[in-house]
């Protein structure tokens, strides 16, 4: 309990339905309302997810409540319903209708805002946690507000990279293609060039990024031309980092040795292009079992407290009132021919990893959209893991099942401690992308995923 933040989620949907919506949040949220209440038969993906992650599901009298049914937990195809949260949307949703009432559309927003914030679900929230002995109180709840913020925008591929600002990993996207692109495409090499560049990125991520608010994280040097040649002069083309190596600043990045995988936990995706050509794309992220339910509301108050760190000096260092600095990291490309991009994926702190390589397949050489996702990848674990304990392993290269085994042995001659993985499944890096251009609209999910199946089948 001690890692629940103020849950940001609530309040983005009401910011995006204030300055961009046509339509109000009772509307939009009873499909959720009905199949909380109503239940859903048991995926396969989510049924493993609980499995792999039992112990932590188990820990809590009200997750059991929730999830278990005759003390057991759910099995594939068994119907699952979730009346607590069933509850909780439809008091958002008559909130929303008693505003709306009164004073319209945005009255009715902002009425469902205040019931979490301000009323008695955030008294709710505020006594659970008083009750576990955690910090997040009533007062910070009500203090919660969503900043419309400028996105980082960077060269890069062909056109300018948008990301979330240094809150999140966002930004070091930009920067590790910006050094791969400064070291230069080289066919033999260029899995190890991007790998490579996205080190040197992640490096400088663990230097430098935090809640600018309370960091100064110089964004533009680090972003600068003369920054990423420098950069990319410390890639060896014939030898990989034996460790991730020191940041622009000369900063040497320390994290708790990993003796095995940790579970990741998992992010669902948004992104849509509309009539109009308008997009947006989101990376809603929270667990349902790192921390123990509000009894009565159906959900886990946020955990991402996680992903703040207690080193002091650091710059992702826990404070009062400072964000954590997040994995989640929603994109958007726009080519200068016009084509854009929008999407991202769950994966921890993988899908920037991930996102790296599928940009780079398909706006950088050239491949059709969905191969280029569906693609065999590697995932550079030297970096350390963004949430709690924060764990590393060192030259170590997960490569995905089907990557050419030319490659990976090319990979391992440079130095890569390879180790191969089966894409798909409980922590796989997986992303959703939606296009627009002068072929048209495209959306296109992860075959890794059942998900990205499902999107393929819409969208053939």
């Amino acid at each position: 309990i001690l890692r629940s933040v103020v849950p940001g989620a609530p309040a983005a949907w009401v910011a995006a339905l204030t300055r961009w919506g046509t339509r109000g949040l009772a509307q939009l949220a009873a499909p959720a309302a009905r199949l909380a209440a109503e239940g859903f038969a048991v995926p396969v993906e989510m049924a493993t997810v609980v499995g792999g992650l039992l112990r932590f599901f188990a820990a809590w009298p009200e997750n059991r409540r929730i999830w278990f049914t005759d003390g057991q937990p759910p099995r594939a195809g068994q119907r699952i319903r979730f009346p607590g949260l069933a509850a909780t949307l439809q008091a958002l949703i008559e909130a929303d209708r008693a505003g709306a009432a009164r004073g319209g559309r945005l009255a009715g927003l902002q009425a469902a805002e205040a019931l979490f914030y301000r009323g008695e679900i955030a008294a709710q929230m505020a006594d659970h946690v008083a009750a576990e002995g955690g910090w997040l109180t009533r007062a910070d709840l009500a203090r919660h507000r969503c900043r419309i913020e400028a996105p980082v925008a960077a060269r890069a591929l062909g056109g300018t990279l948008f990301t979330c600002g240094p809150w999140s990993q966002g930004p070091a996207l930009a920067l590790a293609l910006r050094i791969h692109a400064a070291w230069g495409l080289r066919s033999d090499a260029e899995l190890h060039g991007l790998t490579a560049a996205l080190d040197l990125a992640l490096a400088d991520r663990e230097a430098f990024f935090g809640d600018p608010d309370f960091v100064d994280v110089p964004l533009e040097a680090l972003l600068s031309d003369a920054s990423v040649a420098a950069r990319a002069a410390l890639i060896d083309p014939d030898r990989a980092f034996a460790r991730l190596p020191p940041a622009s600043n000369g900063h040497a990045p320390e994290a708790t040795p990993a003796a095995e995988e940790e579970i990741a936990r998992d992010t669902s995706v948004v992104a849509v292009i509309d009539g109009a050509g308008d997009a947006f794309a989101a990376t809603p992220s929270d667990a349902a079992a790192d921390g123990p339910a509000v009894p009565g509301l159906g959900f886990v108050i946020s955990t991402r407290g996680s992903q703040s760190r207690t080193e002091p000096g650091h710059p992702a260092a826990l404070a009062p009132g400072k964000r954590p600095r997040v994995t989640a990291c929603p994109v958007m490309h726009l080519s200068d021919s016009g084509r854009l991009l929008a999407g991202g994926g769950p994966g921890g702190d993988r899908q920037l990893l991930a996102m790296a390589q599928v940009l780079a397949r398909h706006l950088g050489r050239g491949e059709p959209l969905p191969q280029a996702i569906a693609a065999p990848r590697v995932f550079s674990q030297s970096a350390p893991q963004s949430s709690t304990p924060h764990l590393a392993m060192p030259g170590r290269l997960q490569v995905e099942e089907g990557c050419d085994p030319a490659l990976v042995a090319a990979l391992a001659a440079k130095g890569y401690r390879v180790v191969p993985v089966v894409p798909g499944g409980l922590g796989s890096a997986s992303l959703c992308l939606v296009a627009s251009g002068p072929g048209g609209l495209e959306a296109h999910g992860d075959p890794r995923r059942a998900s990205g199946q499902i999107v393929a089948e819409l969208w053939p």
